[in-house]
Order: structure tokens, then C-alpha cells, then sequence
């Protein structure tokens, strides 16, 4: 007898709970039969001329049925690396998230969910392993040669000798609205015959995209950041830029029962808990959130680092806006109605064991990806100063697994007692010491119903 026979036949009582009264084969491939559909990617243009620190509005055209994935499409000057003029703020793999400061989804007039540049970055950081993270990073990388370090504009003629055109720096920013994450949550434009759905992107200042400085300029020493910006004369005032939309064909028969039937989607919305500034050990931050909330977010960040007064080393910009190289919390945690909700945790609970225990990715990520891709100053973070608490048991998935409901808590608080930085300072400004002056930002991702019903659409709960 084979050996694999004597396996078969080596069947007890306790294998009963394993493959008794079977409901399954491994050995007989099962498929279901799905709706008949179609998908095409359609451009729509922003209204107007797009420049830096505008707000600009897209139009989304009834193309189709069905409304999914949806891009940012912007073209860059073509650039080379490390010249002496107008450096863009290029973090290698997130420069693409730094031209835009949020965009937001308006159906009828109602602005159904808003999305900041900084969240997309975390959210797409906690969410991709390795090989996305890659992906992603080919889609949001800055116009450097070699994808590290800044980058010096240059103004190359459209043709070159031969006549044909030259390639420009063309990005792609993905926007996570919740549409383009779960297609059985696919917004159905068919059905909103009465209302208009809008997408509205507000761009980044300019001085807050190109990093526009010499690299023999010293760290600034004003009380006025402002006062720090030489005038920006070769950064294109107009943007070249366009959405683009993936549509949804259905056919006949279930696009006839799309738009006639009412529908009521679970939807997932970001909300922003606006920046504060934290200078003492011991501090107490006020969570303003409302609707079920099943994930926070939050970073603790040196000031320097968004207001353009980092030192100017060789290599590097003064603006590192999705840098958080330094833990500066020693321990913190929640408070709900005054009350504890955990007991106290040393920072890297909220940026290590967290993302571990409820992510495909960590905060880390991008380092790690910097040294694969060759990055380097200007290229990742570690992380540590980024940190996140899960209310559900895989807040990736549409489908809830946990929440707290922020609008029956009267008081929420993330408090954090400071770190000793011993003097020891950052990776990218040595000086950096117990004094600095932090920015906390806190995000939540909440969820809403979305109706639509008789050609209109609008949020069940409002906050």
C-alpha cells in the first residue's frame, strides 16, 4: 500500500470536524457567471486655467453608468537633477500627492467627502506592501533622473531635433475616494439624472511645491517665514492637468434597474482634525470627530519642516512635508468622556504594532522603499513620527469590522507626553532639540450613507 493510501485511510473521530459531511472540493474548479459590463477610461477637464493655489472644478460628464477609478493627471516641466536655481520639493515617491492640498467629491452641491494630500500618502503608505508601494511610487515620483534628491526646472523646447516630440514628466495621483476602492460601491450616474457630481481639487501654493532655493542659502532665522521666499519666476504659473475616470458600461436590462431603483450605499469619509501647534511636554489634543469612526491617523511633525526653514544642506530641499523622522511622543493614549480607553502606550505601539497587527504596509515604508529605489535625501521617511489606533479588526475592507461612534462621545482626546530629544536632533536639521515647536494633524476615517433616490443623491447623516 502507498504511502499516501495509508494517509487516506488513517481517518479518526476528530477528523469529523475537519472533513466529515464535506461542503467542499479542492478538486473541482467553481466560477460564478457575472452581468455583462464594459470599461472605459474618459479625460475631463478642469474648468478654466489651473494655477498653484486655486481651487478648480471638474465637471464629470455622463459618459456612461457607472463612475470608478479615478486619477489626477499632471504634467511637469521636463527637469534636470541638482542644478543651483528652483528646486522642486521631490520625495521621490511622494512628490505627486504634494502638488495638491485636497480634493474633494460634490454631488448636487454637497460636499460628500474631502481628502487631503497628506492623508492619501498615509493611507497609501499603510495600505501597499512592498510590490504596491513600487506601483505606486511609478505613478507619484518627482522629475529626478535617478528618483532622488531635487530637481532644477528646465525649459526644453516641445520637438527635438528629429521633430518629435519630447516626453514630459507626467504623474498620476490616485484618488482613494470610496467609489474607486470597492466596485460594488461604484457611484451610479445613471441614477443621479438631477444632480450634478463634481470633483474639486485645491492646489498647492507654489512656494510649497518647488523648493526655490539656492544651495548656498542658509537656514533662515525670521519669526516670518514668508519673508524666506526669493521671488518664483521659473515655476509655470499653469498647471497642466486633467482627471482621469474609468466609466462603467452596464447593460440593457440591469442599467434599467439601476436607474429606476433607490439606492443606499455604505460609505467610508475622511474628516480632519485641524493642525495644532505643541511646544510643552504634556499635551492634550481635542478629537472634533463625528459618524462611526474605525481608524485614526495622526502625525507629530517639526514645524521646520512644512514652513521652509530647514537648513540647507547639500542635495536637500527646505520642504519636507511628508517627513516624519523623528518620534518625539514618549508615551500617549485615548481618553473617551474623560475616561481611559487604553492604558498609557509608548509611541511605538501606535506606529509599529498597529500597522502590524491591522496593515498590509507600515509607516516605515517609504524608507525602505528609498533604499531599494536608490533614493536619497530626498527620498522617505521612517515613519516615526506617524502613528495610527484601529477600531476595527481590518479597517482596509469595505466591510465594517469595528467602529467607535464619535457622535455619541461628548469628549475624545489623544494625550501625549513629550520625549527627551537629548539634543540629539533630525536626520535633516542636527539642531533640532527638545524646544522645536511640533505640528499634530489627526484624521479619521469614518463611515456614512450615501442615498440616491428619485435622481438625486445626498449623505444620510450630516455632521
Amino acid at each position: 500500500m502507498g504511502g499516501g493510501l495509508l494517509q487516506l485511510v488513517a481517518y479518526g473521530a476528530q477528523d469529523a470536524y475537519i472533513s466529515g459531511n464535506p461542503q467542499i472540493t479542492f478538486w473541482k474548479g467553481l466560477f460564478k457567471r457575472h452581468t455583462n459590463f464594459a470599461m472605459e477610461p474618459f479625460r475631463i477637464n478642469f474648468s478654466g486655467q489651473i494655477q498653484w493655489g486655486t481651487k478648480q472644478t471638474a465637471l464629470v460628464g455622463r459618459h456612461a453608468d457607472l463612475l470608478y477609478s479615478t486619477y489626477v493627471e499632471v504634467v511637469l516641466p521636463r527637469t534636470t537633477q541638482n542644478g543651483d536655481d528652483y528646486f522642486w520639493n521631490n520625495e521621490a515617491s511622494s512628490l505627486g500627492y504634494n502638488l495638491i492640498k485636497y480634493v474633494e467629491l460634490d454631488i448636487g452641491g454637497q460636499v460628500v467627502d474631502r481628502m487631503y494630500s497628506e492623508f492619501m500618502y498615509l493611507w497609501g503608505t499603510l495600505t501597499q506592501d512592498l510590490t504596491g508601494s513600487l506601483k505606486l511610487a511609478s505613478l507619484l515620483s518627482g522629475p529626478c533622473e535617478d528618483g532622488s534628491g531635487p530637481s532644477r526646472l528646465v525649459y526644453a523646447p516641445e520637438c527635438g531635433a528629429d521633430g518629435r516630440q519630447q516626453k514630459m514628466n507626467v504623474l498620476y495621483i490616485p484618488l482613494p475616494f470610496f467609489f474607486t476602492r470597492n466596485p460594488g460601491a461604484a457611484l451610479p450616474l445613471i441614477a443621479l439624472q438631477y444632480h450634478e457630481v463634481k470633483i474639486n481639487v485645491l492646489w498647492n501654493e507654489a512656494q510649497f511645491i518647488a523648493g526655490n532655493f539656492t544651495k548656498d542659502r542658509k537656514e533662515d532665522t525670521s519669526s516670518v517665514p514668508s519673508t524666506y521666499y526669493p521671488p518664483i519666476q521659473d515655476l509655470p504659473q499653469a498647471i497642466q492637468a486633467a482627471l482621469y475616470i474609468d466609466y462603467i458600461y452596464l447593460d440593457t436590462e440591469e442599467r434599467r434597474r439601476m436607474a429606476q431603483a433607490s439606492h443606499e450605499y455604505l460609505i467610508e469619509q475622511t474628516q480632519f482634525n485641524e493642525e495644532k501647534g505643541i511646544t510643552g511636554a504634556n499635551n492634550r489634543i481635542d478629537l472634533t470627530f463625528n459618524h462611526p469612526v474605525k481608524e485614526l491617523i495622526w502625525v507629530v511633525q517639526p514645524s521646520y519642516y512644512t514652513d521652509c526653514r530647514i537648513a540647507a544642506e547639500a542635495g536637500l530641499s527646505r520642504l519636507r512635508p511628508f517627513s516624519y523622522d523623528n518620534d518625539p511622543v514618549f508615551e500617549q493614549w485615548l481618553q473617551i468622556n474623560g475616561q481611559d480607553r487604553m492604558d498609557r502606550r509608548y509611541g511605538d505601539y501606535f506606529n509599529k504594532v498597529q500597522a502590524y497587527q491591522h496593515h498590509s504596509g507600515f509607516f516605515g515604508g517609504a524608507s525602505l522603499l528609498s533604499l531599494l529605489t536608490g533614493g536619497g535625501a530626498g527620498g522617505g521617511t521612517s515613519g516615526t513620527g506617524a502613528y495610527m489606533y484601529s477600531f476595527a479588526l481590518r479597517p482596509e475592507e469595505h466591510q465594517p469590522s469595528g467602529t467607535c461612534n464619535f457622535s455619541r462621545i461628548d469628549t475624545a482626546t489623544i494625550v501625549m507626553n513629550m520625549a527627551s530629544l537629548g539634543g540629539s536632533g533630525s536626520s535633516i536639521n542636527p539642531g533640532l532639540g527638545d524646544a522645536q515647536n511640533w505640528n499634530v494633524r489627526v484624521y479619521a476615517i469614518n463611515y456614512n450613507v450615501l442615498r440616491v433616490m428619485s435622481g438625486m443623491g445626498g449623505l444620510a447623516y450630516s455632521n
